[in-house]
């Protein structure tokens, strides 16, 4: 079994691939260590990672259209994009999991948030 760290680590060096810029402070939706909590797809990495005109194209609106929208889909619309698309959502819930974006079980979300929060404090502050 592979542990939060190395699944997170997995996740970070994949977004450092496909999202180079996603740990900063400074970048367009940063992630606010504030509201970050994997258990919530809109508060998670990916979810506020998500560039609007993604998540509106994911649900078939208008980006002028999104604002008061629950942004819970944005995690599947930026998963999917970053990742080049999936047969099903079982097929994403294994790749998210692997890569620390996802839980294992419901108890392990606080430790997985925990860890996300450390790589990001210790980029930023590097």
């Amino acid at each position: 079994m592979t542990t939060i760290t190395d699944r997170v680590a997995a996740g970070a060096a994949f977004l450092d691939e496909h999202d180079p810029e996603w740990w900063r402070a400074d970048v367009d939706r940063a992630i606010d260590l504030e509201t970050l909590n994997l258990v919530l797809a809109s508060e998670c990495v990916l979810g506020q990672r998500c560039p609007v005109e993604t998540l509106a194209g994911h649900i078939g609106i208008d980006p002028a259209d999104l604002e008061g929208l629950d942004f819970a889909q944005a995690y599947f619309a930026n998963a999917e994009r970053l990742a080049g698309g999936f047969d099903d959502r079982i097929e994403l819930a294994a790749w998210a999991r692997s890569h620390g974006f996802n839980a294992e079980s419901n108890a392990e979300f606080p430790d997985l948030t925990a860890e996300w929060k450390r790589v990001i404090t210790d980029r930023r502050s590097a």
